[in-house]
């Protein structure tokens, strides 16, 4: 989803040209298998948007080829004035977890795809966007940037406590539970008795109808 992420970038720069001299989009590739590929894929539209809207004293965006300290990425994250993760496929995405939990001070908006499994759990504390959907992404850009003090606030309220019990303690605890609560109800004479009658009922009823050959 970085190519998606850069491309809505480049479209809000389009619309609100005014933001190209404000904003810096900081982008990490990881030092993964999948990085040289990666690489090609975004660095047409990374070179595209800094020959267009970049100066000799500003770039708008900042692309990092290298893994860095832990120090420093949650020193981003702390500072950041919106996140914007739009995978194309991800489960819990922990570091919108992170985010939210290094923005006690900021509170500054998360925008977040709706193809990540936490995003329906988030209860509509971040601006979801479809990454497939450059201008969606580029709407939701501008909308954390402008974004009132009060709202902000509220979003991140509403993150901050789905982040503190959607934990992985909590989950747990909630699957451990579910299993218990399950096993329970099996070994229950009610559970029992229904299960016979429902036996009772597929060998006391009238045969199946005959195929047609």
């Amino acid at each position: 989803g970085v190519r998606q992420k850069l491309l809505g970038y480049e479209s809000f720069l389009n619309d609100n040209p005014e933001f190209s001299s404000k904003t810096v989009l900081i982008q990490i590739a990881l030092t993964t298998a999948e990085h040289n590929e990666l690489q090609v894929q975004v660095m047409d539209v990374v070179n595209r948007i800094n020959s267009k809207f970049g100066t000799i004293e500003h770039q708008p965006v900042v692309f990092f080829h290298k893994d860095i300290p832990y120090s420093h990425y949650l020193a981003l994250l702390s500072t950041a004035d919106a996140m914007v993760i739009t995978s194309l496929r991800d489960g819990m995405n922990l570091t919108s977890h992170e985010y939210v939990l290094c923005q006690r001070e900021k509170k500054s908006p998360l925008v977040l795809s709706e193809f990540v499994g936490t995003y329906g759990a988030f209860n509509g504390g971040a601006l979801g966007v479809n990454p497939m959907d450059t201008r969606a992404i580029a709407q939701a850009i501008k909308d954390a940037l402008v974004m009132g003090a009060d709202e902000k606030s509220a979003r991140w309220e509403l993150l901050h406590r789905q982040v503190l019990t959607n934990s992985a303690t909590s989950f747990v605890s909630s699957f451990i539970s579910d299993i218990e609560s399950a096993h329970a109800e099996s070994k229950s004479p009610n559970g029992g008795r229904n299960y016979s009658s429902a036996q009772q009922g597929l060998g006391n009823g009238p045969p199946p109808p005959a195929a047609a050959a």
